[in-house]
């Protein structure tokens, strides 16, 4: 329980900086939330991995993956929409072939998958 609370203390402490700050957007509470989610995920495994024998192979792994979750927190910290978006329309400008043929082949692929269900 305390995990989740620590959890809620966050969001709600980021949500508030974004407002004193003007940047208060739907999508920036999400992506710190999500951020702050696999922060204290990571924090967990890490935990976890620091339990065990330090020599055994889940520690091994549970550290690899503590890291690669705090990196991934950051990243998803960091990601400016606007930027992907730019970047995207540059690309789809650029080939507009190849990028309907990416769209198809996603398009056929989820088709395919709700179909199934």
């Amino acid at each position: 329980m305390e995990i989740n609370d620590s959890v809620a203390d966050k969001a709600e402490e980021t949500a508030e900086e974004s407002q004193h700050s003007g940047k208060s957007t739907g999508f920036e509470n999400v992506k710190n939330r999500i951020a702050d989610k696999l922060h204290d995920v990571a924090g967990v495994i890490g935990e976890n991995a620091a339990d065990q024998d330090a020599q055994s192979d889940m520690a091994q792994y549970g550290k690899r993956v503590s890291e690669w979750l705090n990196h991934s927190a950051e990243y998803v910290r960091q990601f400016d929409y606007g930027q992907a978006d730019a970047r995207v329309r540059e690309f789809v400008r650029q080939s507009p072939g190849r990028s309907m043929l990416i769209a198809g082949g996603v398009g056929l692929i989820l088709g395919a998958i709700l179909r199934r269900r």
